[in-house]
C-alpha cells in the first residue's frame, strides 16, 4: 500500500524530478520509509502511553519506559520488513539467510540506539545550570538533530553494505 502511494506521487513529478528520483531512488525510498517508521513509532508510543498504560496506572517513569520500548520494537519490526522488501529488495533464499538479516538488522538498530544515547549524553555536558530554557532547548535540538543524522546514515550504510548486501551471482564473480 505505502509503495503504491509513493509511486502515485512519483508519477506526478515533472520529468527532471523523475530523473533525479531514478538516480537516487534507493536513498529516497529509504528516507520515505524512515518517515513512515517514525510515524509508526509515534502512534504506538502514544497508543500505549495514553491508551493501555492509562488503564494500569503505574509509575509514570515505568509507563514511559514500557511505551517507549514497545514503540521501538514495533518500529524496528516495521523497518525490517519495509527495508527488506521495498528499499533493498532483498530476496531470501533460505531460513539461515533470513535469520542473519533479522539478527544483524536488530543488532545494528541496537548499536545505533546506543550511538544516539552517547551523542545525547555528550549534549547533556553542554547544558549549564544557569542556562535559560531557550538555551537548553536549542542545545538539545542541535544534538538530537545531529544524532538523528548520524544514526540514519549509519543505519543506511549498514543495511546496504552488510545486512541486505546484494549477493553476487556465480556469473558475476571475479573468477
Amino acid at each position: 500500500m505505502f509503495d503504491k502511494i509513493l509511486q502515485f506521487f512519483v508519477k506526478l513529478l515533472p520529468e527532471p524530478l523523475k530523473k533525479l528520483y531514478d538516480k537516487f531512488e534507493e536513498l529516497i525510498v529509504y528516507v520515505y520509509y524512515g518517515v513512515l517508521t517514525t510515524i509508526v513509532n509515534l502512534i504506538v508510543q502514544f497508543g500505549v502511553q495514553y491508551g493501555i498504560m492509562s488503564l494500569v496506572k503505574w509509575d509514570a517513569h515505568l509507563e514511559s519506559l514500557i511505551s517507549t520500548v514497545t514503540a521501538w520494537i514495533v518500529a524496528v519490526v516495521f523497518a525490517f520488513y519495509v527495508n527488506k522488501k521495498y528499499v533493498f529488495k532483498s530476496v531470501t533464499e533460505n531460513q539461515k539467510q533470513l535469520w542473519f538479516e533479522m539478527w544483524t538488522f536488530v543488532s545494528a538498530r541496537l548499536a545505533s540506539l546506543a550511538m544516539e544515547a552517547v551523542i545525547m549524553q555528550i549534549g547533556v555536558n553542554f547544558y549549564h545550570d544557569d542556562a535559560t530554557d531557550t538555551d537548553t532547548f536549542w542545545i538539545y535540538f542541535i544534538f538530537k538533530f545531529t544524532a538523528q543524522v548520524v544514526v540514519t546514515l549509519t543505519n543506511y550504510f549498514l543495511s546496504k553494505f552488510v545486512i541486505f548486501k546484494k549477493k553476487k551471482k556465480p556469473e558475476e564473480s571475479e573468477f
